[in-house]
């Protein structure tokens, strides 16, 4: 346990990957946790969503956000828990149940820092300028904003 939190401790300032795994029950979340409080981010926000809890397109909404009309309910624009851990942490358990469709507008952010709300035509991009992280179940994923 000391050399997992040592390593923590190296890592956590580093805006690069970071990899975590475990079993179900293991602590990824309070690595996770570790790794922002000791950051420089720690005075933002740490955001979590259960990947496993939401189905597809919910899910989707709720990482990248909608705009009204964009589906029955969507009474007003929502700006998604990507744009809500702007400049913090975001913590994905269960991401490998993400659904293929997501997958790939997560991995367009992951490249190129572009989100696109459901039902809207804009991208945004949430990297100019600024750097961040985005931590997963099984990954962290530095230099998000």
């Amino acid at each position: 346990m000391m050399e997992l939190l040592r390593v923590v401790a190296q890592v956590a300032g580093a805006d690069a990957p970071i990899l975590v795994l475990g079993e179900t029950g293991t602590g990824k979340e309070l690595i996770a946790r570790a790794l922002h409080v000791n950051s420089t981010r720690r005075g933002r926000p740490f955001v979590t969503v259960h990947c496993s809890a939401l189905p597809g397109t919910l899910l989707e909404s709720e990482l990248f956000g909608h705009v009204a009309g964009a589906f029955t309910d969507a009474k007003k624009d929502r700006p998604g828990c990507l744009a809500s851990a702007h400049g913090g942490t975001l913590f994905l358990d269960e991401v490998g149940e993400i659904p293929i469709e997501a997958q790939a507008k997560l991995l367009r952010f992951l490249q190129f820092g572009e989100i696109q709300r459901l039902g809207s035509d804009v991208a945004e991009n949430r990297r100019q300028g600024q750097q961040g992280h985005q931590r997963q179940q099984e990954r962290k994923i530095s230099g998000f904003d």
